[in-house]
């Protein structure tokens, strides 16, 4: 059995989540995969995805996951939350042990059937074989403005996002 390459499995997550398949996409996680979500505005433009891909261009973190478990119940909320789930547009990379998706989200709020279209690059980290951490490069801040409730994973993401963010008083 040949280990897949970081481009084919990224693109098999990509096309898990849009049928909504979660035990494929369970199938393609390590167990201690991390997924951050990073507010950049560089999503939206070729020499912002270029910036991205690169390295060069930086985000700041909005939420994390982690472990397969959270972020398979954050994923199946997405499956709730949107229908349809589809990314437009796909441009992918690849390096050493890593692949670059770039997309537009092409998808409906489920509850309101109102639209929703963000820019998305996402850098898929890979090892032995499975996606070990995502890096999700977009405008959070229009998906905030769906007003869609978060479920509790997302919720902790968030909570461990505002973690990193806050450095606590110490005494001496």
């Amino acid at each position: 059995m040949t280990t897949p390459d970081p481009l084919a499995l990224a693109q098999r997550f990509v096309r898990a989540v849009e049928a909504k398949d979660l035990r494929a996409v369970s199938d393609v996680l390590a167990p201690d995969v991390r997924q951050l979500f990073l507010q950049s505005g560089k999503a939206g433009t070729p020499e912002g995805v270029a910036e991205l891909i690169s390295g060069r261009g930086r985000g700041f973190c909005v939420a994390h996951l982690k472990g397969r478990a959270e972020v398979l119940a954050y994923t199946e909320g997405i499956f709730a939350k949107f229908d349809p789930l589809v990314w437009r547009d796909h441009r992918w990379s690849a390096t050493e042990g890593a692949a670059c998706f770039a997309a537009t989200g092409d998808m409906v709020v489920a509850r309101t059937g109102k639209p929703y279209r963000n820019h998305y690059v996402i850098r898929f980290d890979v090892a032995d074989g499975l996606i070990t951490r995502m890096s999700e490069h977009g405008d959070a801040l229009r998906y905030a403005g769906l007003g869609v409730r978060p479920n509790a994973a997302e919720f902790r993401a968030l909570l461990r996002a505002l973690g990193h963010a806050v450095t606590p008083f110490r005494s001496r």
